[in-house]
């Protein structure tokens, strides 16, 4: 009997044993050049790696968790399989087939998975297999995403040190990512700003969806004294 253990993973290093998955996230466009992009997996082991692309339609909750639900035919994915012999790189290129004239931003994961191979019938054990997602935001040919602060908060970690909370909406049709934004936490005297760079190392891609909301902990250690803050955002969405 086998049993076959299945790894997602979608984090800024995309290296899961056998292979190497980059880049993490694509930005492509309804029209135009940007319509198109590529993913590049690397074979670290030392057996040939077969892979599949699968492609699921993703929908965000204000805690960043992902929904999906099946794709159509939206991408052109060449190859759709491989097999990567070991040490060796595979590129597959990926083009936006949906509507050209795209009212909103839509987002994706595509799945890079190990394919299951058939062992002979001698052989008994466990066959490990791992996927992971690259996310794509498919953006439409008009429109400028924007982000706007809908609430602040304080929460407690494990550790016992408080951090405020940025609940934001965008709404646009256009989707955003927070940490294109600076962000300044005061509360009385006290003060901090937070850089897009700072935003992007903690928090990752950060990304808010059209009409939605997400809510973030900020990587802001707070002094003793402050209870409550207030926030303020700056965002400039990248062309």
């Amino acid at each position: 009997m086998f049993f076959i253990l299945i790894f997602w993973q979608l984090t800024l290093a995309q290296s899961v044993g056998a292979m190497t998955v980059t880049p993490t996230q694509i930005e492509m466009a309804s029209t135009g050049r940007t319509s198109r992009g590529a993913i590049t997996v690397v074979n670290n082991g030392t057996d040939a790696l077969p892979v599949e692309l699968i492609v699921k339609k993703v929908s965000l909750d204000e805690a960043g968790v992902p929904k999906g639900s099946p794709a159509g035919d939206e991408f052109l994915i060449m190859p759709p399989q491989a097999m990567i012999p070991p040490g060796a790189t595979q590129n597959f290129r990926i083009q936006w087939l949906g509507e050209p004239l795209l009212e909103k931003s839509e987002t994706f994961l595509v799945y890079v998975n190990q394919i299951p191979v058939k062992l002979p019938k001698r052989i008994r054990g466990v066959q490990v297999v791992f996927g992971m997602g690259v996310m794509v935001n498919v953006a439409p040919p008009r429109g400028e995403a924007a982000l706007q602060v809908v609430k602040t908060g304080v929460v407690t970690d494990a550790k016992g040190r408080r951090h405020p909370t940025l609940t934001v909406f965008n709404p646009t049709n256009v989707h955003a990512l927070f940490p294109q934004s600076t962000v300044r936490v005061s509360s009385g005297d006290w003060s901090e700003t937070l850089s897009s760079g700072e935003l992007a190392q903690s928090i990752g891609i950060g990304l808010v969806q059209p009409g939605h909301r997400r809510r973030f902990v900020l990587p802001v250690a707070l002094p003793p004294s402050v209870t409550s803050v207030q926030t303020s955002l700056e965002f400039r969405a990248k062309p």
